[in-house]
């Protein structure tokens, strides 16, 4: 039996427009669609999954669970799939911090390059 994509898209938004007392017309502006185009994809049996993970990303939704061909439509494999995934704003903090520590030492290193530099000439 093929599964209806537009249905299960449209069945996930109602929910969370409900729980988040949201309209579909301001998750479809998230996604970056208009109104009219919203109520298209819902009726596609075979919406992309490229619109798909449009809408997961507007309503923080991983629609692999629905559609788990997906990991496979945009290659990741599941593993490379949880590496990218935060599991609470903590995480996704020290993971900010780390990376602007990092780039912090880089920049202290390049500029002494270039005062060492600027020193022989």
């Amino acid at each position: 039996m093929k599964v209806h994509r537009g249905e299960i898209v449209r069945k996930r938004l109602d929910e969370y427009a409900r729980e988040h007392a949201v309209s579909i017309l301001s998750i479809a502006k998230k996604a970056g669609y208009h109104q009219s185009s919203a109520y298209r994809h819902f009726i596609k049996d075979d919406l992309s999954y490229s619109i798909i993970h449009k809408y997961g990303r507007a309503i923080g939704h991983d629609f692999t669970q629905e559609f788990p061909e997906m990991l496979t439509e945009y290659g990741f494999s599941s593993e490379e799939k949880d590496k990218y995934k935060y599991t609470d704003l903590a995480q996704c903090i020290a993971e900010k911090e780390l990376w602007q520590k990092k780039y912090i030492e880089l920049l202290e290193t390049h500029n002494k390059l270039l005062m060492d530099k600027m020193k022989e000439d």
